[in-house]
C-alpha cells in the first residue's frame, strides 16, 4: 500500500502525521481503477519524456509526475496539498508514483476542468515544469504542414481553435464518435453535437493561409462567419455546425474511384461592410511561405523590389517542405531578370522544418561551409547530429550581395538560416535581435486518441559553435540570437513592428485579381526595406 491513501493509515515515528489533514475526495466519485489507467498512461510518456529530454536529470521520472501533478491542481484552481507532496517524496517506485498519481486524480473528483480528456492533458501539459515551455500535447494536423494547426481543408483558421483547446476538441469529438477508445477518460462520453465549439460565438477569422481557397476568395482575418451552407450561426446552432465544418461528410464517388471534392458555403461578414458569400472546396493546396513583391497575372511572384538598381526581395514564412524548392524557382526567375542582389526577409520567419531551412542557406555557401551544428542528449535516436553542411547542389548564389532582415519575431529556423549566412560572412544583417529559440523537437505518440507530445530532444548551435539559445537567465551581452550588423539596427516601437508585421500578412493575401492598394507596396515606408535598399544602392557597383 502507498500513495495518499497509505500515507494517511501507515503512520510511524520516523514518519510524522502531516500537519494538515488528509482532504477528502472532492464531490463526485471517480472510479480508482480508471484513475489507475489514468495514471499508467501519463508514467508511460514520461518514461519516453525522460529518456529523450535534452537534458539527463537524475531521478527525471518522478519530477516528471510531481509536474504532471502540479498540472493537475493547476487545471483545478487549487495549490499542491502538502499531504501530497509528501506522498510523491516517498515514492520511491515506478508503481508507487502511479499510485500517488492515481490517488490523485481519485482525490480531485469530477472537478469539471478534469472531465473527459482533460486531465490527460493537465497532467501531460504539466510535463513542462520539468522540462521547458514549448513542450507538450498537440493534435495531429489533417497535413503535414509545420504553419496549419486547422484550416478545415480550405485554409482558414478560426479564433479558439488552436493549441490545447483545438487538441482537447478533437479528441472529444473523436471518442463520441466512436473513432478512440475513452483510455483514461472520466465521466459520460457526451454527442458529438453536445461538444461546445472551441470556436465559440461569433466564428471570428484567426488567421487565412495563403494560397489557400480562402485567400484566393479575398477573405481576410477578423471577418467573422455568420452562416455555414446557409444555417445561421447562433448560440444555438454554433456547436453542432462546428461539428459538420470539423468533421466534414466523406462521400465516395464511384464513377471516379476517388472521394468527393466537399463544397461548403460561406458567409463572411467585415465590419460593417454588406456580408459576403465564398463557396469553399476542400481541395488539397500547398500553403505559401514565400512572398515577392507582386502577384503576377499566373498567381506567381514577381521579386523585383528595386528595378533600376535590380535588387530583389523574398521574404519567409514558415519553413514547410518544399519551401527550398519554391524558393530555388523565385531564385531563377529573379536571375533571368538580371538580379544584382537580394534582401532575405526573415522578420517574421518562425521556424519550421531543418531540412528545407539548411538546402536555402546552402544555395549562398560553398561546398563544404558549416550552416549549423547539433547537440543532442539522444543522438541514436535523434538521428541527425554533429556539424550540418551544405547539401549537395547547393552554392549557386555564393556571390551575390546579400541583405537579410531580422527582427524580435525571427525564430528557430529563420536564426538558423540567418546564423549560417552571418557567421560565414554572407551577408549583412539589418533589423534587431532575433528571439533566440534554437531547440530541436521531435514527437512521441502521448498513448491515446492519436495525439503527439512534442519533446526537445537537442540544441541547434551557431556555426561558429557559439550559442543561439536565449535562456531563463541569458543577459544581453550572452551569445543567444543573431544581431544587427554594427551601424544596421533599425530602431522601432512594438506598435510600429505590429503593424508591419499587419501589413505584410494583408500583402501576402491579396487576391492576384485584386487592385487594392496596400501600405506595404511602399518599400520607403518600411524602416528595415530602406536601411537595406540604401545600404545595398550604395555598396553595388554602377550598372554597365
Amino acid at each position: 500500500m502507498t500513495g495518499i491513501v497509505a500515507l494517511a493509515l501507515l503512520v510511524s515515528p520516523a514518519a510524522p502525521v502531516p500537519a494538515k489533514p488528509i482532504p477528502k475526495p472532492a464531490a463526485g466519485f471517480v472510479d480508482r481503477n480508471q484513475a489507475l489507467n489514468f495514471a499508467r498512461l501519463v508514467y508511460q510518456l514520461a518514461e519516453q519524456v525522460a529518456v529523450n529530454y535534452v537534458v539527463a536529470k537524475k531521478d527525471h521520472q518522478k519530477e516528471l509526475i510531481e509536474a504532471a501533478v502540479r498540472g493537475l491542481y493547476d487545471e483545478a484552481g487549487q495549490g499542491v496539498p502538502e499531504n501530497v507532496k509528501t506522498a510523491l517524496a516517498r515514492a520511491g517506485s515506478a508503481t508507487e508514483l502511479v499510485e500517488v498519481l492515481a490517488d490523485v486524480r481519485v482525490l480531485l473528483g469530477d472537478h469539471p476542468n478534469l472531465t473527459g480528456a482533460k486531465s490527460l492533458f493537465a497532467a501531460m501539459n504539466g510535463f513542462k515544469h520539468a522540462t521547458d515551455p514549448i513542450c507538450g500535447l498537440y493534435s495531429a494536423r489533417i497535413n503535414a504542414f509545420a504553419s496549419v494547426d486547422q484550416d478545415f481543408g480550405v485554409g482558414l483558421e478560426l479564433e479558439g481553435v488552436v493549441g490545447t483547446r483545438w487538441a482537447l476538441y478533437q479528441v472529444e469529438q473523436g471518442v463520441a464518435l466512436g473513432r478512440f477508445g475513452a483510455i483514461g477518460w472520466f465521466g459520460p462520453v457526451p454527442k458529438a453535437d453536445a461538444i461546445p465549439s472551441p470556436a465559440g460565438v461569433p466564428w471570428r477569422v484567426r488567421r487565412v493561409i495563403p494560397g489557400s481557397p480562402t485567400q484566393r476568395a479575398g477573405v481576410k482575418p477578423g471577418d467573422t462567419i455568420t452562416h455555414l451552407n446557409g444555417t445561421e450561426l447562433t448560440a444555438e446552432t454554433a456547436n453542432r455546425l462546428f461539428s459538420q465544418l470539423a468533421n466534414p461528410t466523406q462521400v465516395f464517388d464511384p464513377a471516379t474511384g476517388r472521394v468527393k471534392v466537399q463544397e461548403r458555403t460561406f458567409t463572411f461578414r467585415r465590419g460593417t461592410e454588406k456580408p459576403f458569400t465564398a463557396t469553399l472546396k476542400s481541395d488539397p493546396y500547398m500553403p505559401e511561405s514565400a512572398f515577392g513583391v507582386i502577384r503576377t497575372a499566373e498567381d506567381k511572384w514577381n521579386c523585383m523590389l528595386d528595378r533600376e538598381h535590380k535588387i530583389g526581395y523574398i521574404r519567409l514564412g514558415p519553413i514547410e517542405t518544399g519551401l527550398d524548392a519554391k524558393f530555388a524557382e523565385m531564385m531563377s526567375e529573379l536571375t533571368k531578370n538580371g538580379c544584382r542582389a537580394l534582401i532575405l526577409d526573415l522578420r517574421w520567419c518562425p521556424g519550421g522544418y531543418v531540412d528545407p531551412g539548411t538546402k536555402i542557406a546552402g544555395m549562398f555557401l560553398k561546398d563544404g561551409s558549416v550552416i549549423s551544428k547539433m547537440e543532442y542528449r539522444n543522438a541514436a535516436q535523434a538521428g541527425t547530429a554533429g556539424e550540418i553542411l551544405t547539401p549537395p547542389g547547393g552554392g549557386q548564389y555564393s556571390d551575390l550581395p546579400l541583405v537579410l532582415l531580422v527582427g524580435q519575431e525571427t525564430t528557430g529556423g529563420g536564426e538558423l538560416i540567418a546564423s549560417a549566412l552571418r557567421d560565414n560572412n554572407r551577408c549583412v544583417v539589418v533589423g534587431q535581435r532575433t528571439v533566440g529559440r534554437a531547440s530541436i523537437q521531435n514527437v512521441r505518440d502521448a498513448g491515446f486518441a492519436g495525439v503527439q507530445f512534442r519533446i526537445t530532444t537537442g540544441t541547434s548551435l551557431r556555426p561558429n559553435g557559439k550559442n543561439r539559445q536565449r535562456k531563463p537567465d541569458s543577459q544581453p551581452t550572452d551569445d543567444w540570437g543573431v544581431r544587427p550588423d554594427e551601424g544596421l539596427e533599425v530602431p522601432i516601437t512594438a506598435d510600429k513592428s505590429t503593424e508591419l508585421r499587419r501589413q505584410a500578412e494583408l500583402h501576402s493575401l491579396r487576391p492576384v485579381d485584386s487592385l487594392e492598394a496596400l501600405p506595404f507596396d511602399d518599400p520607403e515606408a518600411d524602416p528595415y526595406r530602406l536601411t537595406a535598399l540604401t545600404y545595398l544602392r550604395k555598396k553595388l557597383p554602377p550598372k554597365r
